[in-house]
């Protein structure tokens, strides 16, 4: 539905044909769109708008745009490079060429100079020719940055020694004075007009408490140039993530009756008038900027980010169009092709392509992403690209069952290169009947730059080698719910054999913690409680109870993110702190073990020394539309399915405890198995593990304790583990593995001896102290909304003291 919305709301600017490929020309290093012809199949390209009448890119991927001073031009930043365009659409050309990634760039007043961020240092160059101008050395420095009018300073949030606070920066001494008393961070700012105020924004978030929790409103404050006390002059509904100045009113990005970003018109030197809603689009609209009459922004609705601007006097819009690609160089076309090393078989990948001492490089309108200081996009077995000539590094993967694939690539200019990658399979759980997954993946959220859709995702989900890929329809800090127009209820129809899309819910509590509830046939409504001046401010339902309607329709119920204190589980924004009342009470099915791994080790260890039959599951929570993400599947579940792959099967070996976590290592084992004893005795424990990194050891663990250690081979690429464990009374035991920062951790088997349960008297008092601290934390919050609901929250919160107790005694 949304689609067809999206596309009868564009028909003004025209639509794309994501099956069609494009032919390209070069004259003097510059890349031209030309004639559509048919080369198909590659995600990268699938944003490319070439209608014979006018060929041009639409929605390119530009992020951070700023008009200059005369709003003649516009600069941005693409792909790690800092670019600039004219107003009215043409070739955009590259100023940029260091090995850095480039960002957040701002004209001087002049327009004759740009300031930018270059891997996090604050940088400037000449606005025509993109060569480096005299700057103070080594200034850290966080996005934006903004020249104050003399040209002589300019604002951002600057390190000073130890932290980064929104401060004036000296260009002349290179000093920083912070602008607040006290100085303070303020990543949300405008310069006046005049060049005499600065208005920022700021949330109601508290420390420890996570983001909403307190609110979604935004206050707007005022401050002089040269600094002092603020004062607040508004409160505004909902999130404000940017603002520009425009005379007597502010423009500001907030997602505001929804989940997606608009802008907004809020006057602040007349009589207060209600705030004015300017954009209308199905998706994210950002980034504003003014100058010359004109307005500036970003639209994603067609995945990557489109450049918008509207004439200020009439109203009237256009998509700044790009028919061009200037690198300053001569350039030539590689194309990638991704096989199976074997079997020539065509793969998805996810490619890395980087010039020697240069630039990352895309095709344009890819949902390009940074992971550390390397960027990549999703290739859809095969990738074309217009680079500048000369030498290139290729990496290319496909999940953890293949290695990564590296090689270098000379492109001679005027010339197309067509490359076979090959990715090698060194390991096939599938065939002994193991499938990966994971259960916490978000397509859209908060703060994202680009606009996902289940197409894309496919692409990604093939490229990263995942067989079940649970996403989460949730809010973020407001009433706004992502993604709730995918969700079917069932398997995504691009879902395929081999990898299966699913949207589902995450469920989140501010104050019980959040849940992933999986394998849903209609949503579990409310998807959130606990947020303040929101459809749902209250404590109420609990996640038992959220827990018991998910059950109803069939569902699948996993703690997500349970840990992240190392010293106190207990605390963090957002901890699992229903936990212990949720699974005593028998109403969850799995949990998240990999968000953060020694905290929630420690915890699930208690869980499961008190007897509960708990298995492990994973989920990543990675935001998909944002550039800076986790990947999806970086930690994944791995369950041993009976019978043929399928959605229903995986979830129920999961539920059944038969699989094992990890983020690189492969186990072989038997977990979720029931071994019953008469008597005190031994188990025979037998697994094994293998690695593409070197193994530092593999162990046995019985009760939260090691109690054997495999035997890893000359090459530490895999270990063996064949031991009798000695059992005196019932217990669980698990293996795990470690390889550096990643590791492999399988759920339980579970023994019982005599009979007799599992439990431990230490553990199941710290789990009722630990519920003596929820319950006096529910009572300070006071958001349990009626004398009824309390009685009904107090029974569940008795009922799992009494589970503990009985351990206790």
């Amino acid at each position: 539905m949304r689609n067809q919305r999206s596309h009868k709301r564009l028909t003004g600017f025209g639509w794309h044909n994501a099956n069609t490929d494009v032919k390209a020309k070069f004259t003097k290093g510059v890349f031209y769109l030309g004639i559509v012809a048919a080369i198909g199949g590659v995600l990268g390209l699938a944003s490319v708008i070439a209608p014979p009448a006018a060929p041009a890119w639409r929605s390119i991927g530009a992020i951070q745009p700023r008009l200059s001073p005369d709003g003649a031009s516009i600069v941005f930043s693409y792909q790690g490079a800092i670019w600039r365009i004219p107003r009215e659409g043409g070739v955009m050309r590259r100023l940029t060429t260091q090995a850095r990634w480039d960002s957040d760039p701002s004209w001087s007043p002049d327009g004759r100079q740009i300031a930018y961020l270059s891997s996090g240092f604050a940088a400037l160059i000449d606005a025509e020719t993109g060569a480096p101008a005299p700057f103070p050395d080594r200034i850290r420095a966080r996005g934006p940055i903004r020249f104050y009018r003399d040209g002589k300073k300019m604002l951002g949030e600057f390190y000073t020694g130890t932290s980064f606070v929104l401060a004036w920066l000296d260009l002349a001494s290179g000093n920083a004075k912070p602008v607040l008393d006290p100085p303070a961070t303020a990543s949300r700012f405008a310069l006046s007009d005049d060049g005499s105020e600065i208005a920022y924004a700021t949330h109601r978030d508290v420390a420890g408490e996570q983001s909403g929790n307190d609110g979604p409103q935004a206050d707007v404050w005022i401050v002089s140039v040269d600094g002092g006390v603020p004062k607040k002059i508004l409160r505004f509904p909902s999130r404000i993530f940017d603002l520009a100045w425009n005379g007597p009113s502010l423009i500001v990005v907030s997602d505001a009756g929804g989940a997606h970003n608009d802008l907004w018109e809020i006057p602040i030197r007349s009589d207060p008038t209600p705030p004015r809603k300017l954009t209308f689009g199905q998706a994210d609209e950002d980034a504003p900027s003014l100058a010359g009459g004109w307005l500036l922004y970003t639209d994603n609705r067609e995945g990557p980010t489109a450049l918008v601007t509207r004439n200020l006097a009439t109203g009237d819009e256009r998509l700044v169009t790009v028919t061009g690609l200037d690198f300053g160089k001569p350039t030539g076309t590689l194309i990638l092709e991704f096989l199976e090393m074997g079997t020539g078989r065509p793969l998805s990948a996810r490619v890395a392509l980087q010039e020697e001492d240069g630039k990352p490089a895309a095709p344009p309108g890819s949902l390009y992403r940074l992971h550390g200081e390397q960027m990549d996009f999703f290739a859809e077995r095969a990738a074309e690209i217009a680079v500048p000539a000369g030498r290139y590094h290729v990496h290319a993967y496909h999940g953890f069952e293949y290695r990564m694939a590296h090689l270098q690539v000379e492109v001679p200019a005027a010339k197309t290169t067509v490359v076979k990658v090959e990715l090698q399979r060194w390991t096939d759980p599938q065939t002994r009947g193991w499938h990966s997954g994971e259960n916490h993946i978000h397509a859209n959220y908060g703060y994202g730059h680009w606009y996902n859709t289940p197409r894309e995702m496919k692409v990604m989900i093939e490229a990263e080698g995942l067989n079940v890929a649970n996403f989460v329809v949730a809010n973020s800090d407001t009433d706004g719910v992502f993604d709730r127009e995918f969700f079917r209820g069932r398997p995504d129809p691009y879902s395929s054999e081999q990898n299966i899309l699913y949207w589902n819910e995450e469920f989140r509590a501010t104050f019980w913690g959040h849940m992933t509830l999986v394998n849903l046939k209609q949503l579990v409504e409310p998807v959130f409680t606990g947020f303040l001046d929101t459809t749902n401010p209250w404590d109420a339902p609990t996640n038992s109870d959220i827990a018991d309607h998910t059950h109803l329709q069939g569902g699948h119920v996993n703690y997500t993110h349970p840990a992240s204190n190392p010293n106190d589980p207990y605390l963090g924004a957002y901890s699992a702190k229903s936990l212990p009342v949720d699974v005593a009470l028998g109403k969850i099915d799995s949990i998240d073990i990999n968000w953060s791994y020694e905290p929630t080790l420690s915890l699930w260890y208690r869980l499961l020394n008190c007897g509960f039959r708990l298995p492990a599951s994973a989920g990543t929570d990675c935001f998909l539309n944002r550039i800076s993400s986790r990947l999806p599947g970086s930690d994944r579940a791995y369950v041993k399915i009976e019978g043929d792959f399928s959605y229903d099967g995986w979830v129920k070996g999961l539920k059944a405890g038969r699989s094992f976590v990890t983020n690189g290592p492969i186990l072989e084992f038997t977990p979720g198995e029931i071994i019953r004893l008469d008597a005190p005795g031994e188990v025979p424990v037998k697994a094994s593990v293998t690695s593409l990194a070197p193994l530092d050891r593999a162990e046995v663990m019985m009760n939260g304790v090691v109690v054997a250690k495999g035997a890893i081979a000359a090459d530490k690429l895999s270990a063996t583990v064949d031991e009798q464990v000695k059992v005196e009374k019932s217990a669980w035991i698990g293996v795990r593995a470690f390889a550096g920062r990643l590791q492999a951790h399988s759920s339980p088997i579970y023994v019982e001896v005599a009979g007799q349960p599992a439990h431990s008297k230490a553990d199941a008092e710290y789990f009722l102290a630990w519920i003596d601290r929820l319950e006096a934390q529910l009572k300070k919050r006071d958001r349990v909304p009626s004398a009824e609901h309390k009685k009904h929250v107090e029974g569940q919160l008795n009922a799992a003291r009494a589970v503990y107790r009985k351990m206790a005694r």
